[in-house]
């Protein structure tokens, strides 16, 4: 009878143990956890990881969230958003876990109730038709086209033809960025605004008299458009990192502050890794040092 019983109390101890090995992840990850027991807790993560705001970033988020997916197999990441204005509203809505900004906080989105990141910084590149005989400008004459001072190509060295300027929502923070950049803010006139970096580039694209701005991770000459050089430096991600190429801006992610959600760190411990920096200098960004404070 007593072996009976021991046998049987052997048997109740290893469901427990067994149990206790297959429990999921209910604490916040951080970067103190390392090696083993960090991939170990990831690969435990389940839930939804929503972003949104910025359409700049979408890219970036895209390819970023396919490989923190693949990583974490009970996880699924959401990029959505229209532009850098609806950021702070929806993470403080709870409609997203975080806001994607291609520009920094504005003190009317109350900062303080948030934790900000920089991911990486971005270039923008001024964009014209692939077939315009203008392959550089000068700040000043970018900072003319775009408030009205000047309206030909043929001011600024190309062929006859009325410049068509193409801008983004105002809710876009690449259009902050670019009007802050330029000292224009209030100041532009636009023929059309677009709600999306891929209508700029297609309306450009399409109109050989066109010029806007997106994203430097955008401009593809096989697209049928091109950047044009600026102040004599050429729009590339070496000069953004250097400094000589100055029309550039971070791309930030926001959360509420104090969150201790388990997907929001993880995402974060993911980005700082080397296959996470990897992905954001594949994809033309220049890194910065993940900092959650």
């Amino acid at each position: 009878m007593r072996k009976t019983i021991a046998i049987l109390l052997a048997a109740v101890f290893c469901c427990a143990l067994f149990a206790g090995c297959n429990s999921t992840v209910t604490g916040t990850l951080n970067s103190a956890n390392t090696g083993a027991e960090s991939q170990n807790a990831q690969s435990k993560l389940s839930g939804k990881l929503t972003m949104t705001g910025s359409t700049s970033m979408a890219e970036l988020c895209n390819a970023l969230g396919e490989a923190f997916a693949a990583k974490n197999p009970g996880v699924t990441v959401e990029k959505g958003g229209t532009g850098s204005g609806e950021a702070a509203l929806a993470v403080t809505q709870g409609s997203a876990l975080l806001g994607d900004l291609s520009r920094a906080m504005k003190e009317e989105e109350n900062p303080d109730k948030f934790t900000a990141v920089t991911l990486c910084l971005d270039g923008i590149g001024v964009v014209v038709n692939k077939d315009s005989k203008v392959t550089g400008l000068t700040k000043e004459q970018i900072a003319g086209i775009f408030t009205g001072e000047i309206t030909n190509w043929s001011q600024v060295g190309g062929g006859d033809g009325a410049i068509t300027v193409v801008g983004r929502e105002a809710a876009s923070g690449t259009r902050d960025g670019f009007e802050s950049i330029f000292g224009i803010k209030e100041k532009a006139k636009y023929a059309l605004e677009l709600q999306e970096t891929g209508l700029v580039l297609s309306k450009v694209a399409s109109d050989k008299n066109a010029v806007g701005y997106v994203s430097l991770v955008s401009v593809d000459e096989a697209k049928g458009i091109r950047a044009v050089d600026v102040d004599g430096v050429k729009a590339t991600e070496e000069n953004v990192a250097n400094g000589t190429y100055a029309v550039q801006r971070p791309f930030v992610q926001i959360y509420k502050k104090g969150s201790d959600d388990p997907l929001i760190a993880a995402w974060f411990e993911f980005m700082a890794s080397e296959e996470g920096q990897g992905i954001i200098r594949d994809k033309g960004m220049v890194p910065q040092e993940i900092k959650r404070s």
